[in-house]
């Protein structure tokens, strides 16, 4: 599946990306933090909460993990969700923003 992706904002621990998967449009929330779905709430904006798409979570613990869960979110997805991908390292942001089509480096997080 051909997926690309554009910044659209920067936040203290991750990124924002406008994401098209296929014909599927959507935005990502990737972010370095706890796999704690509370987490969501200091990063995405409520926008997302009230506009009546839905918001997907998925913690990815590992570089490893990145593909198996970004394929799992992306085919339970509709247009217009969000995602937010709460990543345990950088090596599991940098693996994440890489299959969502962005290409990335550490420094991006300053």
């Amino acid at each position: 599946m051909p997926i690309k992706s554009q910044a659209i904002n920067h936040f203290a621990n991750g990124i924002a990306l406008d994401v098209m998967a296929e014909d599927l449009p959507l935005r990502a929330y990737v972010a370095i933090c706890e796999p704690d779905p509370e987490a969501v709430i200091g990063f995405v904006p409520p926008e997302q909460f009230e506009d009546g798409g839905n918001l997907h979570v998925a913690a990815i613990g590992s570089p490893e993990e990145a593909a198996a869960a970004v394929e799992d979110v992306l085919f339970n997805m509709e247009a217009d969700d969000a995602v937010a991908f709460l990543c345990a390292d950088t090596a599991s942001w940098l693996a994440t923003l890489e299959l969502l089509g962005y290409a990335s480096d550490p420094s991006s997080l300053k």
